[in-house]
């Protein structure tokens, strides 16, 4: 399907009609997106289909009790994934979540590149995986957002329910103390 804002619009007044069809068509699109964005977070596939389920589960409810509506799904989905993230480690009594190189390598595989290159960006990528892993789980969500899935300022703001300021500010902060974690992976790295 293509995705366009007028057909998101029209799939969303359908979908308040209780249109199952318009569901699917929603669901086709986001649930790749969100199991990926989920995946980033519990590093676990079973765990990711879980959720993942488990957020179109409660949009499908959300939509059936006729509460506000929906008046843009792609925030309306991220911010309730996201939601069901942090419920999911409460429940756990978790405090840590770390990105996954092995997906990270899926996302961004370079496409038909020289042996010598791939392995140094395998390398590359796994320094950004594990700086990921060391800096605070705000910066890590609002990198994830803005650079692997691509959102804009504003989107990111929605999703996360701040201003475009703070967002802005939070990306600057993020970059830097991702900046600096990487560098000193690769200088530990080094000395080894």
């Amino acid at each position: 399907m293509q995705n366009t804002p007028w057909r998101e619009k029209i799939l969303l007044y359908r979908l308040y009609d209780r249109d199952a069809d318009a569901f699917g068509e929603l669901y086709d699109v986001y649930a790749p997106r969100i199991y990926r964005y989920i995946y980033f977070k519990v590093s676990s596939s079973v765990e990711a289909e879980d959720l993942t389920a488990d957020v179109f589960l409660k949009t499908w409810e959300y939509v059936q009790k006729r509460e506000d509506k929906i008046t843009s799904f792609r925030p309306f989905v991220y911010r309730l994934a996201r939601n069901v993230v942090i419920d999911h480690y409460r429940s756990r009594a978790k405090d840590s979540v770390t990105a996954s190189a092995e997906l990270m390598a899926r996302v961004m595989e370079p496409v038909e590149q020289s042996f010598a290159v791939n392995l140094s960006f395998r390398s590359d990528l796994e320094t950004v995986t594990k700086g990921l892993a060391a800096i605070k789980d705000e910066y890590r969500e609002v990198i994830l957002l803005r650079y692997i899935e691509d959102y804009s300022i504003a989107e990111v703001a929605k999703i996360l329910e701040k201003s475009r300021g703070a967002i802005r500010v939070t990306t600057h902060r993020a970059l830097d103390a991702l900046r600096e974690a990487v560098t000193n992976i690769e200088s530990s790295t080094t000395q080894q």
